[in-house]
Formats: structure tokens, sequence, C-alpha cells
């Protein structure tokens, strides 16, 4: 059956078709007799160039779309890159902003050495990278603009860490001299140094703890040192006195005051009226009994006075200065 349904579409293939063609200006008329398969082959030939034509014509619009597109994308990224670069710089600058500020504080270096091993930005990374951008847009490469990206961004957190860590320094510091007791605790003059003396009520040699500073009864005192009050009230031999606890393992004590001002848990600034002065306890006069104590031990009060003049502060007046927002 198939076979000869083949056979007649050959034979009706293999007849001769008649086209005519008649003008209209009086010319002959003129008449063609040819094959269907001739018709075939010229038909399916025409669409096939169609076609091709079609896919030729295609692709080369999608070429120059695709070369606009790529010419617009390398401009972006070169202007991308210049951008990088100036970003690069700028850490640069930081950097060394950061290795002077340690060295003007007496920090630690070894921080940023240490930190080299994750891979900054060095003077090698910037001298390729800028001889990347005097190259024409087509030659910047991606992977490259991403790896200086990536540099920067660790460069970034590095310098983020190391500024942290000197800000921690700082404030450290900044408390530091602040609780350190630095400024005289009263108006007055020294009648009794630190250390060994003749006890002036005994008449016999007494270890001295602290220093006493003589003055008018009612002599403002204050504190010498940003802290808390850890004793208000009487105490054996000192009278009427107050105890401040700094921080950082110092502490004062103001004894034979006339009265105490601050009270127990009260937290107190340098230069702050903590009291008055007078002559209770064992005392032969007013004045100020005045001790400082660090490491558990008393200390002489005068080697934390002679920093700067009578009224004078230490280093902490620099630190108020500078940062006393902190």
């Amino acid at each position: 059956m198939w076979l000869k349904a083949i056979l007649r579409f050959l034979k009706n293939v293999a007849k001769p078709v008649s086209v005519f063609i008649i003008p209209h200006n009086g010319m002959p008329s003129l008449r063609f007799n040819l094959p269907v398969s001739l018709l075939l082959v010229f038909g399916l030939a025409w669409t096939s160039m169609t076609i091709w034509a079609g896919y030729i014509a295609g692709r080369h619009f999608d070429y120059y779309v695709t070369k606009a597109d790529n010419k617009i994308l390398r401009t972006k990224m070169a202007y991308v890159s210049e951008q990088v670069d100036q970003g690069m710089a700028y850490l640069e600058m930081t950097k060394r902003t950061d290795n002077q500020l340690r060295k003007v504080l007496g920090m630690d270096p070894g921080f940023l050495d240490r930190e080299q091993g994750l891979g900054g930005p060095q003077e090698s990374d910037l001298k390729d990278f800028r001889k990347l951008l005097s190259a024409k847009a087509s030659e910047i490469k991606e992977t490259t603009l991403n790896n200086s990206i990536q540099k920067m961004q660790e460069e970034s957190r590095k310098r983020l860490s190391s500024y942290t860590e000197i800000t921690l320094y700082l404030t450290d510091r900044h408390n530091g001299a602040r609780a350190t007791p630095s400024i005289w605790p009263a108006e007055g003059r020294v009648t009794s140094p630190f250390g060994y003396r003749i006890a002036p009520m005994r008449l016999a040699s007494e270890y001295h703890s602290g220093i006493d500073i003589a003055n008018e009864a009612g002599t403002p005192i204050y504190a010498s040192a940003d802290g808390v009050i850890r004793h208000s009230g009487w105490a054996q031999g000192y009278g009427m006195c107050a105890v401040v606890d700094h921080g950082f393992g110092f502490s004062t004590l103001y004894g034979h005051m006339s009265e105490v001002l601050a009270k127990e848990g009260t937290v107190v600034k340098r230069g702050q009226i903590i009291g008055r002065m007078g002559s209770t306890g064992t005392s032969t006069g007013n004045h100020l009994h005045y001790e400082v104590w660090t490491g558990g031990l008393p200390r002489d009060p005068m080697k934390f006075l002679q920093v700067g003049g009578k009224h004078a502060g230490n280093v902490a007046g620099l630190f108020d200065g500078l940062f006393g927002g902190l």
C-alpha cells in the first residue's frame, strides 16, 4: 500500500506543469512546461536561502549589540578601576598615619607586621594596579579588578581593627591618667614629709605613711584623681577622713578634716571638693594628712606631685583636652 502511494507520488511529480506569462502591452504570451519536481526543488532552495540570510543577519546584529555592550562595560570597568585605585591610595595613607600614631603613642607596631600575612595592598600591588590602569579599557580583566577590590576590603578591615586598638589604648591611657593622683589635694605648706620622722606627740621615731599639708581651718580639700568614696567618717587616729578608690590600683586617704562633704559611694572627679581642713583625731594643729596607696602599699605622694607646679596635674591634663569625650 505504501509502495503504491510512493509510486503514484513520483509519477505525479514527473508530470509537467504549464506556466503562462501573459503581458498586458500587446506582446505575445509565453508558455513554459516545467516538471513539478523542479518547482519543488526551487521552492526548497528559496526557503533555505531565506532562512540562511535571516540567520546571518541576526548573528551580525547580535555581534554589533554585544560589541557595543562590551565597550560600555569596559568603560565602566575603567572608571571603577580608577575609583579602586584612589581608595587603595587613601588606605596606603591611612596605613602610614597608623604607623606614625603608634610611634608617637609608644604602641607595639607588631600588630601591623603580624597582619601583613593576611594580604593587604603593598607598594608592589599599587604599582601593578596603576600599570593596569594605564592600559586600554579593553585590557582590564575582571579577575584583576576583583582581586584589587578584595585587597582593598581586607586592608579596610585591618585599618578598622588597628584604629579600634588605638582607640582602646588611648581610652585606657586616659582612664589611667584620670585615676592617677596628680594634683595637690589642698593649698598650704608641707610640714611633714613621707617616711620616718620624730612623732610630734610621742617624741619617738615613727613611719609617716603620707605628707602633712598645713593651712587655716576650713581650707578646701580636693580629690586628687577621679574615683569613688569608699570611706567617709571617723577613723582612729585620722579623725574625720575620706578614702577614695581611684581604680588601676590607686587609692588616697585624706585625714584630720573638720568635715567630710562627700558620702560613701559617691563618684568624684579630680579637683572636686570632698571636705575641709581641720585638726580632728591625733593632730597638733590644722592640717591635711594625705596618703597615696598603690599595689597595697603606701607611696610617697610627692612623686606624683612633682610632674608640674604646685597646682598642676600630670599628663592627664593632656588627655582631658584631647579625649575629654571618651
